[in-house]
């Protein structure tokens, strides 16, 4: 993936003696290394995204077009890996963990609408000798990709198009430092036939789709009755949504987050997505003043769903969103 130079400077972190440390447009960790001065490329050490840094004005983000291997990967065979897959993690949801998923304000029904469940590190599943399980992506080095995670399955049609996991903080499990909270199967979305949002279904349903980042917040908000979609980073896109949404309102949910030399998450994929979806909205939240930081569960969780609804119901147009950050300077350095 292609980003800025502008989008580097953004992200950055800290300066380090030959490159810049920052955090990833894609996971959000704070362990990725941006070649500003001299290479002109970027990489993740967590989900292991890079690209090659654009030296030039704006904030734009491209795609390497993909060398298509000489191997094609058997889309249905890969579909029921992760269908039985999901059976299998369903099982594993403790009642540690059905008590976190509570917690965060999802009821049993929600639980199971979105097949969650939980992948063990120690659990020796028969689908992972499949000799499609390492084309599927459920497998890397030899364990599980989305091991010690929440797996949050993508549904469309009834079928199970992709798997991704989330960490859960408080069931025992001690993740190491920086670990990004989401994270995706091995390979290519295209390869894998995984080229959908989350919550895809929805499009067909209503006139309206909202847009956030992390399926987690877009579960909570579909449970409250909001017509809601997530991506799978704040810059990952599949052009061939944009003819989907061409005729859709769209309004944009993303984190309202101060951090300083930081653009928010909501500008940055603001940013991003204006190009694709040019009548875009943006649902502005108000942050938290203790923690600096409002996403869409935490804002329904402390203050209800009316909150967000009023949010999406004075939503503005991008460009006025963009205007209002730069004029106060949002997330830059003073």
């Amino acid at each position: 993936m292609n980003i800025s130079i502008e989008i580097a400077k953004a992200l950055s972190i800290k300066q380090r003696k030959n490159h810049v440390l920052g955090y990833c447009p894609v996971c959000d960790c704070s362990d990725a290394n941006f070649f500003i001065n001299n290479r002109l490329t970027w990489n993740c050490w967590h989900c292991s995204e890079s690209g090659r840094i654009i030296n030039d004005t704006g904030e734009e983000v491209d795609y390497i077009e993909e060398v298509q291997p000489s191997k094609t990967l058997d889309i249905s065979e890969i579909r029921k890996i992760y269908a039985e897959c999901v059976e299998e993690y369903k099982k594993n949801l403790s009642t540690s963990i059905k008590d976190y998923l509570k917690s965060r304000g999802l009821e049993d029904s929600t639980i199971d609408k979105f097949k969650l469940g939980f992948c063990s590190r120690g659990q020796n599943l028969k689908i992972y000798n499949d000799k499609n399980a390492k084309d599927a992506g459920i497998i890397r080095e030899d364990r599980p990709t989305l091991a010690d995670r929440l797996v949050i399955p993508y549904l469309f049609n009834n079928e199970v198009t992709d798997l991704r996991g989330r960490i859960i903080e408080t069931i025992g499990i001690k993740y190491k430092e920086n670990t990004p909270k989401y994270i995706s199967l091995e390979g290519s979305y295209n390869l894998r036939g995984a080229n959908y949002f989350f919550n895809h279904d929805i499009i067909n349903e209503s006139d309206t789709v909202i847009i956030t980042e992390g399926e987690f917040k877009a579960i909570v908000a579909y449970q409250h009755g909001f017509p809601i979609v997530a991506t799978p980073g704040i810059t990952k896109w599949n052009n061939e949504w944009d003819d989907l949404l061409k005729n859709k309102k769209v309004i944009l949910a993303a984190d309202n987050e101060y951090v300083i030399g930081r653009r928010s998450p909501c500008y940055i994929q603001a940013k991003f997505l204006m190009k694709h979806v040019p009548h875009l909205r943006v649902a502005r939240f108000n942050r938290n003043i203790k923690s600096n930081k409002t996403d869409i569960d935490s804002l329904i969780l402390s203050r209800g769903s009316r909150e967000l609804k009023w949010a999406v119901e004075t939503s503005m147009t991008v460009e006025d969103f963009l205007k209002i950050e730069r004029i106060h300077r949002y997330g830059t350095r003073r």
